[in-house]
């Protein structure tokens, strides 16, 4: 009797000290939306640059749900990380995560200032354990920027009231999942959701406010979102998900080449080739994310990463197919076609493949009016 009692009191304490963590983000982050609604209201956008309706490749498969289970989930390729839709582990993860974000200045102060602006926000250290500025502005920063921007994008073409509040709430929820997910098992302060939340994914979003700067990745810097085909599978509930963006930058001596750069839970640097005035082909190599390693005390941490080979085939810079090898045994192939390739008059579904040096095999098919569906088989 006693001992019920102890756990009932146990779980109401638990509770009482989420609510008040969470009641301690929402408070420190109303300077959020207030920046951007000044943001928004300040600045008219002439045009869609990132969304535009597309019924082909990847864009016909951007959504509000695709966004979330793509960005949320990004961090479940590494081979550490559990891919099942599922994590037993996720209140205790969320608690760590809101302490941080509901005490970010003590969070500094633990990690250590002068680390904190020289791994985290200023591009001065190339040490290892001192470079996680790096997906701080190519993930968070520009590519997080460039999804809000899309995402307002999509809600206004749907005709969503206040646009940009709609898809802020849609990319912060989206963000705040993502960091849950990476959190891992350290209990205590970290620095990591601080700056990625309240620097880079916040500045991201004030940053493609502008027209300027929505012009110049959109047009100079073809900046796209080529996430993957955002699919739950059966028996297992595992999540087949990830967040990639796309750079092709014209070569000053060519009208047919472009530099190329595809990144996320990867980097590949190659060569995109106009094969005629919409299509492209595009090839790069690099390497692709392992492992997290905790490198230094309060989740100081550095990756490890595999060989990378990926060859794509894009329409307007959305993207159609791509072949993706890799030294990540789970990863090794990955095989996607997006919607646009295959059709059965006006339906045209997108499918996909993951082959594993493990034995392991998924795949699933994807539309653009409901989730994707997959199925694993084989492997451990």
């Amino acid at each position: 009797m006693m001992a019920k009692y102890r756990d009932k009191k146990n779980f109401r304490n638990f509770n009482n000290c989420t609510f008040n963590l969470i009641r301690s983000f929402l408070r420190n982050n109303l300077i959020i939306l207030i920046l951007i609604f000044i943001s928004q209201h300040s600045y008219s956008q002439k045009k869609n640059y990132f969304y535009t309706n597309k019924e082909y490749g990847s864009e016909a498969l951007f959504n509000p749900i695709t966004l979330l289970i793509n960005g949320a989930y990004d961090v479940t390729q590494l081979q550490s990380v559990t891919n099942k839709i599922h994590d037993p582990d996720f209140l205790r993860k969320a608690r760590v995560v809101f302490k941080n974000l509901g005490n970010p200045f003590e969070s500094i102060r633990q990690y250590g200032v002068s680390k904190f602006l020289q791994g985290e926000f200023l591009p001065l250290k190339w040490e290892k354990g001192n470079m996680q500025w790096i997906p701080n502005y190519q993930n968070h920063l520009i590519g997080g920027g460039m999804l809000y921007a899309a995402m307002k994008e999509w809600y206004s073409v749907h005709n969503f009231p206040e646009p940009w509040l709609f898809s802020s709430v849609t990319l912060m929820t989206q963000h705040l999942l993502n960091e849950i997910y990476e959190s891992g098992a350290y209990d205590g302060w970290s620095v990591d959701e601080v700056s990625d939340i309240y620097i880079f994914d916040l500045g991201g979003i004030i940053l493609f406010s502008f027209d300027s700067v929505n012009e110049f990745f959109s047009e100079t810097l073809n900046l796209s979102d080529w996430s993957l085909q955002a699919t739950i599978t059966a028996p297992n509930g595992r999540v087949n998900a990830g967040q990639y963006f796309s750079l092709k930058w014209k070569l000053p001596f060519s009208e047919d080449y472009s530099l190329f750069y595809c990144y996320g839970m990867a980097g590949v640097v190659g060569i995109s080739k106009k094969v005629d005035s919409e299509n492209s082909l595009s090839a790069g190599l690099g390497f692709r994310t392992k492992h997290l390693v905790d490198v230094g005390p309060n989740r100081q941490r550095t990756i490890e990463t595999g060989w990378k080979l990926g060859i794509y085939y894009d329409r307007n810079n959305s993207l159609l197919a791509s072949i993706v090898l890799s030294g990540i045994k789970e990863y090794f192939c990955m095989i996607d076609i997006y919607p646009g390739i295959i059709k059965f008059g006006d339906f045209s579904p997108g499918v996909w493949t993951v082959i594993g040096r493990n034995g392991n095999v998924m795949f699933g098919l994807s539309t653009r009016y409901i989730i994707s569906v997959g199925y694993e088989f084989g492997g451990d």
